[in-house]
């Protein structure tokens, strides 16, 4: 795979930042993955911040975006996945780096082989290798948007051979209400024009609320919507500005102007 590389980061390009509010359209359930003690407590709660407040990770955000971009991303012809699976056939394996390494002593042009060898997806989430360009902070709750607690809903395990409950395997999950809002903020860095369309293209299905996250999705958990999505874009023109007042020195524009600016059209039939 072949691909000009003009932008690394020993230079400042370019950067973006997205924003929006993510909106909770069926309860959300992330975990927290730690063990109860307290036999009195639920089974298995959400995931919390210092003062007790759901959250969302951005690495949980993160990890639903990248997943379904290495489904789409760089289709080839015939079908086949553009992306690699990062976790059984990766871009670039160990044994290839090594011999990166000795072939390559200057640094950058090392870093160059290295980003010509990466997937799409991996050029924009990242790898082992090679930092990506887009880093998504945790998505904070908006405290007005909460009731102050979570929804509890009971579950039982169920033997797959004679189709009945086991016995003594009831539990309890937690799960964010309906209706929960959380602010939604990424920050993209020297991304080249292919790699901007690619990560909007593939950020657009969330804003239909086409992608669930969190975990229980096969039961109707985890479906959300991302909204209010802008966009602000710094390059060297308008730097002097940013570095000034920071990013309320930048206008930005909603995602549609966005995508056209990209060169991507959005939207469908009237009336959809």
């Amino acid at each position: 795979m072949t691909a000009t590389v003009s932008f690394l980061y020993d230079t400042f390009y370019n950067r973006r930042r997205i924003t929006g509010r993510l909106i909770t359209l069926t309860p959300l359930r992330i975990g927290s993955g730690e063990a109860v003690p307290d036999p009195t407590a639920i089974d298995n709660p959400v995931i919390r911040d210092a003062y007790g407040r759901p959250f969302i990770p951005g690495s949980s955000f993160k990890g639903v975006w990248r997943s379904f971009a290495e489904q789409v991303l760089g289709r080839r012809e015939d079908g086949t996945r553009g992306c690699c699976d990062p976790l059984s056939e990766p871009c670039l394996s160990n044994e290839t780096i090594k011999q990166l390494k000795k072939k390559y002593k200057e640094l950058r042009q090392l870093a160059i082989e290295i980003y010509t060898k990466l997937c799409p997806a991996c050029r924009i989430f990242g790898s082992p290798h090679f930092a990506g360009r887009l880093r998504i902070r945790d998505l904070i709750l908006d405290g007005c948007t909460w009731p102050g607690f979570c929804e509890v809903r009971p579950g039982v395990a169920i033997d797959r051979d004679t189709r009945t409950a086991y016995t003594k395997r009831k539990y309890e999950i937690e799960a964010v209400p309906a209706g929960t809002t959380f602010v939604f903020e990424a920050i993209v860095e020297n991304a080249s024009d292919e790699e901007w369309r690619d990560i909007l293209l593939s950020l657009l299905p969330f804003s239909r609320g086409e992608l669930p996250l969190g975990g229980c999705t096969g039961r109707g958990l985890g479906r959300v919507r991302l909204e209010n999505i802008q966009v602000a874009s710094v390059t060297a023109s308008n730097l002097r500005e940013f570095l000034t007042f920071g990013w309320n020195g930048i206008s930005a524009t909603d995602l549609q102007n966005a995508c056209s600016e990209a060169g991507l059209v959005t939207g469908g039939a009237k009336g959809v």
